[in-house]
């Protein structure tokens, strides 16, 4: 046990490190990350048994949702996979994470960032330079993209549970916007809107405003390996923090600018704050061009903070902004990292890593936000699957590049197939707290290393 004189020479020790060595140190000390296993994996996504909201809440669910659920410690499941490492660099080898069960969220998290009628709007911002069609949609635009949306938010009963104004401030009122004919490529927030109305099935979601670097005064810098402009994250969030609506559940900017959270870190993809419920993210690192340094580029420039500067909107770009501004989003809600499957939410330390993560959250963290927002798995899985196809799109809206998501499109089907299947007899999910391991899966099993 350590004593009082040495946890106080401890502490003065840590105090002359910098932020880069403490991380070393932690990972020199810290066990070396391992998949959860079925027990660990029914605890995370069951509700607390000694809780009786949750538990009654979990027992109102459909069968064949529950039964979903119970995909988290079935091992022998195709839809999830357990989390693994694949290189030295990967988040958890370098930030050890405890996790986040359901019933740790429900206990701290839920009463705060649960959707209610005072709070159900999410805000997104654009910040620095877009190009018009993304942060000005032209009128015509804008109409077309909210009658395509609407019926994204139908529920079981045939009511639309996240129609009402979902769309319409999709444009940000911004200068310039772009005529239908030419707009093919100038979408990208349009698409990344509805996309997150169908991930966030049952809130609103609108953009604003877009504004200009200058305005947040926040600091920057020149990236010494890219050569490329970069914004302090932490100044941005201290801003969007005076300008968050009052019926928001969160307000996030969005940005092509790349972003750095300390002097001592070379980048971030994003940052959010879940005391204040504001963050940001970037989509400069999605592209493919980001890191082409010229060789005659000896200076940046400091227009570059204000000129457009959006590279081709490819399938493979949208599908990670897709994925990082649901990512960020989800932490709005309280979600911390996840380490139980490979997942949205998974933390990352390179774009290879990113972009290994799936497109939809694992079953621990999806019950996590059907608790929050309140919605049907299978009505939200189909508004999902009718956003990656193509047929699907209004032809008032150009349709996105969409070849990226079929993998995920194809496992959309897959779970819909799940959901509808009729259990054999003697095979429905049991209530919480009264689940079995499936055969062969007892509670003894472990997980390879």
């Amino acid at each position: 046990m350590t004593s009082r004189s040495e946890s106080a020479r401890i502490r003065q020790l840590l105090q002359g490190l910098t932020e880069d060595e403490i991380l070393e140190l932690m990972r020199m000390i810290s066990p070396k990350f391992a998949p959860a296993d079925a027990e660990t994996r029914k605890k995370a996504v069951l509700p607390d048994p000694n809780e009786k909201k949750s538990t009654k809440r979990y027992e109102n669910l459909k069968a064949a949702e529950r039964r979903y659920f119970a995909e988290a410690y079935n091992e022998s499941s195709e839809l999830w996979k357990p989390l693994t490492i694949e290189d030295e660099s990967d988040w958890l080898n370098n930030h050890p994470e405890s996790g986040q069960t359901f019933g740790e969220w429900f206990t701290k998290e839920f009463p705060q960032h649960r959707v209610n009628r005072q709070r159900r709007t999410i805000y997104i911002l654009p910040l620095g330079p877009f190009p018009p069609g993304h942060a000005g949609q032209s009128t015509a635009a804008a109409g077309a993209t909210a009658g395509a949306s609407t019926s994204t938010g139908e529920t079981e009963g045939g009511a639309s549970s996240s129609a009402r104004g979902a769309t319409g401030g999709a444009a940000g009122g911004a200068e310039g916007g772009a005529s239908p004919s030419s707009r093919t490529d100038k979408v990208l927030l349009a698409w990344l809107q509805k996309f997150c109305q169908c991930f966030f099935l049952g809130v609103d979601v609108k953009f604003l405003d877009p504004v200009r670097v200058r305005e947040v005064r926040c600091r920057t810098r020149i990236n010494e390996h890219t050569k490329q402009w970069q914004l302090l994250s932490k100044d941005i969030l201290d801003y969007l923090v005076s300008k968050k609506p009052r019926d928001a559940i969160c307000l996030v900017a969005v940005t092509m600018l790349d972003l750095y959270p300390s002097d001592s870190w070379n980048f971030v993809f994003g940052q959010a704050s879940l005391v204040t419920g504001c963050g940001v993210f970037s989509f400069a690192r999605y592209d493919e061009n980001f890191y082409y340094i010229p060789r005659d580029r000896k200076k940046a420039k400091k227009s570059e903070l204000e000129e457009f500067n959006m590279p081709p909107v490819t399938s493979v770009l949208l599908l990670r902004a897709c994925k990082v501004m649901t990512h960020e989003l989800c932490h709005m809600f309280g979600m911390k990292h996840c380490i139980y499957f490979s997942c949205c939410i998974n933390g990352s330390n390179s774009r290879d890593e990113s972009d290994r993560r799936p497109v939809d959250l694992c079953p621990v963290c999806l019950r996590k936000l059907q608790e929050a927002v309140d919605f049907r798995l299978a009505v939200r899985f189909r508004a999902m699957l009718q956003y990656c196809t193509k047929e699907s799109w209004d032809s008032g809206v150009p349709a996105p590049p969409l070849e990226a998501f079929e993998p995920f499109k194809k496992w959309l089907e897959k779970v819909l197939v799940f959901l509808e299947e009729t259990p054999a007899a003697g095979n429905e999910t049991p209530a919480a707290g009264n689940e079995t391991p499936a055969a062969g899966n007892e509670e003894s099993s472990q997980a390879s290393n």
